[in-house]
């Protein structure tokens, strides 16, 4: 009882410091950050949710971040229709395109998985680039317009910030308490053997099926976020470097972790940031901080530096306990 009041307040101060940032961080370029972070961190959390309690590999999650981004560029601009209802539309056209794919896909297991996973960015790339008339092609889609609701424009950095933040927020809080349900419990059992999964009740490929749509949902949700704040759309933009990146952080965060993948998205976001002078070997800075998270904090940073805090405090106490046997 104690611990989750604890755990509540934490959330509480959480909120009222990220709600109070982007007013004492006056910057364009904080705010824009944190913005693309946001957008990102949607897209984490439906990733986190697929590999961590789903058990499965997806490397693939950027075609369906592209298909939401498209989706609510087309709507908006080919066809006029306005940028919340283009919204859902995209999460639908995100969540169908997922049921499609996963159908035949998630029969596959493991690398297996992850492979297939990786031609379906590929497979996005060639048709929207093919599909010119409708996508733009390799040029792609310019002048989206502001998402706006009921006449207000998120038209600013600020506003699009608070827009981002509270949509994940909002995700975050459906998405801790699906896993703590019995549909979250399910897939852990999935995931830890499917065979003794079937011997209790549960239908391990309807289960992967519908966590795979609702991840690709959340990924959908960010690409057409990712769409309207940056007013654009290409290919480029979709490709197999992003998917890297969005399981990049999920890994630094900690497989399993929604939390943690959040505080993977912000970090990872603010390193694209920083590199970006050195796009080439963007690619190879990420490999590398990979295989440093793998050797050093396979937890992911929370659970892997509060593991290593326990360690370091039982040490130094098992040494102040013989000094005093000693005595």
């Amino acid at each position: 009882m104690i611990r989750r009041l604890y755990i509540k307040r934490m959330e509480v101060y959480f909120i009222i410091i990220l709600g109070l940032l982007p007013l004492l961080f006056d910057n364009i370029l904080f705010h824009h950050i944190m913005v693309i972070a946001g957008i990102y961190a949607i897209a984490a959390l439906g990733l986190s949710l697929f590999m961590g309690y789903a058990g499965q590999i997806s490397i693939g999650h950027s075609a369906f971040f592209g298909i939401g981004g498209y989706s609510m560029a087309v709507l908006t601009v080919k066809y006029g229709v306005s940028s919340f209802f283009s919204l859902m539309a995209a999460c639908f056209i995100t969540g169908l395109a997922a049921f499609l794919v996963g159908k035949p896909v998630l029969k596959l297991r493991e690398y297996f998985l992850a492979l297939a996973t990786i031609g379906l960015v590929r497979i996005f790339q060639v048709m929207v680039t093919e599909m010119g008339g409708l996508t733009g092609g390799i040029a792609g889609i310019y002048d989206i317009p502001w998402f706006s609701v009921f006449g207000f424009r998120f038209d600013t950095l600020l506003k699009q910030f608070y827009l981002v933040w509270i949509i994940l927020y909002v995700l975050f809080m459906f998405t801790r308490n699906l896993v703590h349900s019995k549909y979250g419990r399910a897939s852990i059992v999935v995931a830890a053997n499917e065979d003794i999964s079937k011997t209790i009740g549960i239908n391990p490929a309807s289960l992967k099926l519908k966590i795979f749509i609702l991840s690709a949902v959340y990924a959908g949700l960010a690409g057409a976020l990712f769409a309207s704040v940056l007013t654009s759309v290409s290919p480029g933009s979709f490709g197999l470097d992003m998917s890297m990146i969005l399981v990049i952080m999920v890994i630094i965060g900690g497989i399993g972790s929604l939390s943690g993948s959040v505080a993977g998205a912000v970090l990872l976001t603010c390193l694209i940031n920083f590199i970006s002078e050195s796009r080439q070997f963007s690619l190879s800075i990420f490999g590398i901080i990979l295989i440093l998270f793998l050797i050093f904090l396979p937890e992911g940073i929370f659970r892997g530096i509060g593991l290593r805090w326990i360690e370091i405090v039982r040490t130094y106490a098992d040494d102040d306990w013989r000094k005093k046997l000693d005595r």
